[in-house]
């Protein structure tokens, strides 16, 4: 993404209301979050036998829904996690 690029997405989003940006917002975590998911299991697919690998998955779904409650993945629920990429 250029300069330019960034400066239109950035006018964008100042023009969103209130509600429409944070209904964008969860549209984007949404997203990230499921590439991430996507990654995981391209990971396990890899490196674990297909029993063990619906295994973490089964397991992660069971915590993401029954232990933290999210159905659906939004910023709400996912406001207090912090991030910060791995130093190689």
């Amino acid at each position: 993404m250029n300069e330019t690029d960034r400066r239109r997405a950035f006018q964008y989003v100042k023009s969103m209301s209130n509600d429409r940006f944070w209904a964008w917002m969860n549209a984007m975590h949404s997203q990230a979050y499921f590439k991430a998911e996507q990654h995981y299991q391209e990971a396990m697919a890899i490196c674990l036998q297909p029993k063990q690998a619906a295994f973490v998955a089964a397991k992660a779904r069971e915590i993401r829904e029954s232990w933290d409650g999210m159905g659906t993945v939004t910023i709400d629920e996912t406001e207090a996690a912090d991030w910060l990429p791995r130093k190689s």
